[in-house]
């Protein structure tokens, strides 16, 4: 598994060449572990096997030599071609009367092939066109162009319709360029708190309006089942302090009573985050923006929509180059932002907020993660009565989404 993993990255360096060799060598050196206990069985008879006459493992020795000639395994992936398969083939063969299949499907093609170069030609007549006309306007103002720049701008023109019919029509938004564009806009220009923000190798964007643009904090602890919301805002400005924005971490115990006092008394509340992530591997490359949910419990989702994500609680670690160091995961359950009372300004009215409950990673008997499937196993973190462990940290903390998996035992909770 850590080999496939590790050939699969879009860029590989010496270092992880040199790792792909090694996690192989392990495999080899202990594979005999897996014969002698006669697991490694026969896929028709069912009986146990005693060699490793297996032509992928032999493939798999020229993987790491191949990358310094020929560069990343993963370009020679066929996920493309299968997927082209489907479109191609498998869903057209669908809608025919499954007669005379090899005939139905050329024709198929070759109608699609038709239309598909007409929609080229067309497009780029109509540049050509446009062109002439162009041309024809400017030719007394700019007699002295020359006609190899002229060539030069026909070609990217032609090149950029062509990318236009032919590129993928899945369109990633860059959040970063937006958020950095906020950023150096002059001060008052741009309504408070900034809903679009960027921080490390995450950006963070809300909707402009709420999901709710008031709500009382008891009405919101009844509606979003969060029983210690008061005090956990209380316990939360009271390490703020009046002015400074501090960095935040779990571990603390509760302070403030139930029915603490606060300086105000609604929120404005979010159902849903949208984050984006660089890629790993390559840092000018962006990932696909994903969506965590906080969306309370109603007649379609009894117990709430919420998602889990990865919170930064160490400022000395940052994401992704730490990994799971000096962070931990959570579930989001409450997206908030204060809301200064009438005639008031409050420090925090521009603040947004996020109330998370921890999960706490379960050590294995012989690993830091389960040997079968090599993830951490998780619990939600209690606190000594039995409650969920929760708190309200700035949301830009969250770094990353995460994706959890059931571990399910014997018997399934209904």
């Amino acid at each position: 598994m850590d080999f496939w993993y590790l050939a699969q990255a879009p860029r590989i360096t010496s270092i992880i060449q040199d790792r792909i060799k090694a996690t192989l060598a392990e495999f080899h050196n202990h594979k005999d572990k897996i014969t002698d206990e006669g697991l490694w069985r026969g896929a028709e008879s069912g009986s146990a096997l005693d060699h490793w006459f297996i032509p992928k493992l032999e493939l798999m020795q020229s993987v790491t030599p191949s990358i310094s000639e020929l560069g990343a395994p993963v370009q020679w992936s066929a996920d493309t071609t299968e997927h082209a398969h489907i479109e191609v083939i498998k869903e057209p063969a669908s809608t025919t009367n499954h007669q005379n299949y090899d005939t139905q499907i050329c024709c198929y093609l070759d109608c699609v092939k038709r239309c598909w170069l007409f929609k080229t030609a067309t497009h780029l007549s109509a540049l050509s066109d446009a062109d002439n006309t162009h041309d024809q306007n400017l030719a007394a103002e700019d007699n002295g162009a020359e006609d190899g720049d002229m060539n030069m701008a026909d070609d990217e023109d032609a090149a950029a319709i062509l990318k236009d019919i032919w590129s993928s029509r899945c369109f990633v938004p860059d959040l970063f360029s937006i958020a950095e564009r906020l950023r150096t806009t002059l001060p008052g220009s741009v309504p408070q708190p900034v809903h679009m923000f960027s921080l490390g190798a995450t950006a963070l964007h809300i909707n402009h309006q709420p999901s709710i643009k008031r709500i009382s904090i008891d009405k919101a602890a009844e509606l979003f089942d969060i029983l210690d919301l008061r005090g956990a805002l209380a316990d939360y400005l009271g390490r703020e302090g009046p002015h400074a924005r501090n960095f935040h971490s779990f571990g603390r115990q509760r302070c403030s009573p139930p029915d603490a006092h606060l300086p105000f008394s609604d929120l404005q509340v979010w159902y849903k985050v949208c984050l984006q992530q660089k890629s790993y591997h390559n840092s000018s490359s962006l990932e696909p923006v994903f969506t965590i949910n906080a969306h309370p419990p109603d007649r379609t989702w009894k117990y709430g929509h919420h998602d889990t994500a990865i919170l930064q609680v160490d400022a000395h670690h940052e994401w992704p180059t730490s990994g799971l160091t000096g962070h931990t995961v959570v579930d989001v359950h409450l997206i908030m932002c204060p809301v200064s009372p009438r005639g008031l300004q409050l420090v925090w009215d521009d603040c947004l907020l996020v109330y998370v409950q921890r999960f706490d990673m379960v050590p294995q008997q012989q690993a830091d993660v389960d040997l079968a499937t090599r993830l951490h196993v998780l619990k939600q973190a209690t606190h000594a009565s039995g409650e969920f462990l929760g708190d309200i940290f700035p949301l830009d903390q969250i770094k990353s989404y995460t994706h959890l998996v059931p571990h399910f035992g014997e018997a399934t909770d209904n």
